[in-house]
């Protein structure tokens, strides 16, 4: 799709939507109620350009430059960085340290959770899933606010599921944890 033709559907969206809401904007003059819907859309297109290069140069294990490691981050790397199929605004990020979803277009909301506080892991891919080899990925982990996350419709999710669990091994040995079953 063209740019163009994205910037005409999210302006159409907007007017039908304030139409379906009943809202009658009539203290701003038609012509510049289009220009700022129409900068509206251009700012949502351009940060949709953002997130795709962003998520181009993660897979090209490049850092941009707002993500840039402090002297306490230096040990933490990205291992892996997905999107959920065909889904816009939520990416997944693991790296040697924790697990992130980043959820937003225009705002951001981080969920993290520690490696050193998963349990376990588990997949669970439907029919149409597993010929499209797309799946959920369920992380039991020891964090009290949140002890079940889960990611959905990862690509690969087995190989995913087994980078999680080999950062998580990896990550409790480097701080000397051992591991205790509890009856």
């Amino acid at each position: 799709m063209e740019r163009n033709d994205l910037r005409n559907a999210v302006t159409s969206q907007f007017y039908r939507s304030l139409a379906e809401s009943g809202v009658e904007i009539t203290a701003i003059p038609q012509a510049q109620l289009q220009a700022l819907v129409t900068a509206l859309a251009d700012g949502l297109l351009a940060g949709l350009d953002a997130l795709e290069e962003e998520e181009a140069q993660f897979s090209r294990g490049v850092q941009p430059a707002s993500r840039q490691q402090t002297p306490l981050q230096e040990e933490e790397e990205l291992l892996w960085s997905g999107k959920p199929y065909l889904t816009i605004g939520v990416r997944y990020e693991l790296t040697s340290q924790r697990l992130r979803i980043i959820r937003g277009l225009l705002g951001r909301t981080y969920q993290e959770i520690e490696l050193v506080r998963v349990r376990d892991t588990a997949v669970s891919q439907r029919m149409g899933e597993r010929a499209l080899n797309i799946g959920d990925i369920t992380i039991y982990s020891n964090d009290p606010s949140d002890p079940e996350i889960v990611l959905h419709n990862v690509k690969n999710p087995m190989e995913v599921r087994e980078m999680i669990r080999k950062a998580t091994l990896a990550e409790k040995e480097r701080r000397n944890l051992t591991y205790r079953e509890e009856m």
